[in-house]
This record gives C-alpha cells, sequence and structure tokens, in this order.
C-alpha cells in the first residue's frame, strides 16, 4: 500500500467516526429543519467521499507510477508545505472569534495565495475581500448559518458612544 491509500484510509476512518459523533448531538427547541448535525453530517459524508477518491486513484496510479519515487529533499518539502497550510488553518481557527469571519476569512485567503506564491498587490486584497464577502454571503443569507461577527459589533458601538 502507497502513502496516498494510507491517507486516505485514515482519512475514511476519521469520517466515519465524525459522522458517529455528528449523530449524537441533540436537536434543541430552536433546531431548523437541517438540524444541529446537519452541517457536521455533510462535512464527514464529504471527507469520506474524498478519502475514497485517494484510496481509488492510488489504486489506480500505482502501476503507473510504481518505479517513481520522491527523493528526500521532495517529501521534506511537500511535509513543509503541508504544515505551512495547516499553521494558516490552526491561525484561523485562533483568530476568527476575535477578527470575524468575513475578515478572519479574508485574511485565509490572502494568506494562502501568498504561501503559494502570490504577490500582496491590490488585485489580492480586492480578490480576498469579495471571496470572503461571497462565502459570508453563502453561509449567513443563503444557509443561514450564523458565523462569528468578531470584536466589531462592540466596536461599532462603542464609536456610537
Amino acid at each position: 500500500m502507497n502513502r496516498d491509500f494510507i491517507a486516505g484510509l485514515i482519512g475514511l476512518v476519521f469520517a466515519i467516526a465524525y459522522y458517529a459523533m455528528a449523530t449524537q448531538i441533540q436537536n434543541s427547541q430552536l433546531a431548523d429543519e437541517v438540524g444541529p448535525a446537519g452541517l457536521p453530517k455533510i462535512y464527514a459524508v464529504l471527507l469520506g467521499g474524498f478519502s475514497a477518491l485517494l484510496m481509488v486513484r492510488a489504486l489506480m496510479l500505482r502501476p503507473a507510477v510504481a518505479g517513481k519515487s520522491r527523493s528526500g529533499a521532495e517529501e521534506w518539502f511537500a511535509l513543509r508545505r503541508g504544515l505551512g497550510m495547516l499553521a494558516i488553518g490552526a491561525a484561523y481557527v485562533a483568530l476568527v472569534p476575535w477578527l470575524g469571519y468575513p475578515l478572519a476569512i479574508a485574511l485565509v485567503i490572502g494568506a494562502a495565495s501568498l504561501y503559494g506564491g502570490g504577490q500582496i498587490s491590490l488585485r489580492l486584497a480586492v480578490i480576498a475581500a469579495l471571496g470572503a464577502l461571497g462565502l459570508w454571503f453563502v453561509f449567513v443569507f443563503l444557509l443561514h448559518i450564523g458565523q462569528p461577527a468578531g470584536i466589531w459589533p462592540d466596536v461599532i458601538q462603542g464609536m456610537q458612544r
């Protein structure tokens, strides 16, 4: 078994465990038709699906790339890239309660672009801002999933005094 297959298998195990935990979320009197477990179940199904696709891909590509292996430097580079993206995600999770969803997700879009080799520019700022507003619109207005407002309501309220 190659690494992609093992990673897919681990992802599938996590998806099953996550789905099992999501089914334990209790509905309250305030729950909508989707319920509090709806989005976690969707995430679990998506993770399971992508993990299964990764496993299938690993099985299909195995004979074609059996003779090719990455060097230690390439493996280290790939690990660093993955850890960098993980750090961006961890920073998002840590900062979203204070910065609020729109600003935090705009920073994630910008940081991921810069990390991928993009350049600081007005174009990047506009893309990050429009991407954040688009995601905020989808989650808050279309899906009715509340997102953290951060400190901004208190700041604005303090400025109005």
